[in-house]
């Protein structure tokens, strides 16, 4: 009787290891990327200065369901895909209701200077000698300068034919007298002595972050004024500023923005001004004129 042979049969397999990104993976980076410019056209424009609980509840949701639906394409259990959904909402509503406990309240008064330093004098001329004075305020607004002399009020821009803004120094600070125009030059809101007065009913309000800065935002916050008391001598102004029929100024901290077509309540086909302008006026002056 004869013993079974075997024969063994041994494959050897070499290889190398491999990573790359499976197509589920790029589909997962392409809906992050998305997220993120969702996000990004949500806020741009806004003042960031303005935070509101519906902003953090539409993040915290669409980041909500953008984990629910990763993981569920990784098949991970229910259990943790609710957990996740729950993290992330206690995560961004705990943070929120934080950030909002360890506000201070909004102050009142006069704005006080922030002792930050001036902008350059962004003029194409030298400035005259009786123009550096310690005692004076430069209104920055765009690239011009108007340069104040005395205690004011100042009128440092005129849009079109119509007041726009008055500044004062007066209390220890900074008093700021705007004035809002509707579609017919009727006053539609007014600011005196950073106290804002709708004489409308409109969707506007008066936000004061800390003690040297005034801001007016729409419903979409963004600004319709802002005013910063950078220091004694310096004042950053930005906004948007209607007259009648005419196109708004719309004035950003490196331009302002002129004329175009109104269509609705938007405008097109803005041109920015040549910008770099300076002017010097005393106390109840009028200083640049920006027209449409």
């Amino acid at each position: 009787m004869t013993a079974p042979s075997y024969v063994y049969n041994v494959v050897h397999m070499t290889g190398t290891g491999h990573f790359g990104f499976s197509r589920r993976d790029i589909g997962s980076v392409a809906r992050v990327i998305a997220c993120m410019l969702l996000f990004w056209a949500f806020v741009a424009g806004n003042s960031w200065l303005s935070l509101r609980g519906p902003a953090v509840l539409a993040v915290a949701t669409a980041l909500s369901l953008l984990a629910a639906y990763e993981l569920t394409l990784r098949d991970v259990g229910l259990g943790w895909v609710l957990g996740c959904i729950l993290g992330i909402q206690a995560a961004m509503g705990g943070g929120y209701l934080t950030w909002l406990y360890f506000q201070p309240p909004p102050p009142t008064g006069p704005l006080i200077a922030a002792g930050e330093p001036s902008p350059p004098p962004g003029c194409n001329q030298l400035p005259a000698p009786d123009d550096l004075m310690p005692d004076n305020l430069m209104m920055v607004f765009g690239t011009d300068r108007v340069i104040g002399k005395g205690p004011g009020p100042f009128m440092p821009l005129v849009v079109d034919d119509c007041v726009v803004l008055k500044l004062a120094r007066r209390g220890g600070g900074l008093m700021v007298q705007a004035f809002g125009y509707d579609w017919s030059n009727d006053i539609a809101f007014r600011v005196q002595d950073n106290v804002y007065e709708p004489a409308q009913l409109l969707q506007i309000r008066a936000f004061r972050p800390d003690p040297s800065t005034f801001v007016l935002l729409d419903r979409f916050d963004k600004e319709v004024l802002y005013v910063r008391y950078l220091n004694r001598g310096a004042v950053r102004i930005r906004g948007r500023f209607l007259c009648g029929e005419q196109p708004q100024a719309v004035i950003h901290d490196d331009v302002i923005w002129v004329g175009g077509v109104r269509i609705g309540g938007a405008f097109l086909g803005q041109r920015p001004t040549k910008g770099h302008v300076c002017a010097s006026i005393k106390s109840g002056g009028y200083g640049i004129a920006i027209k449409g």
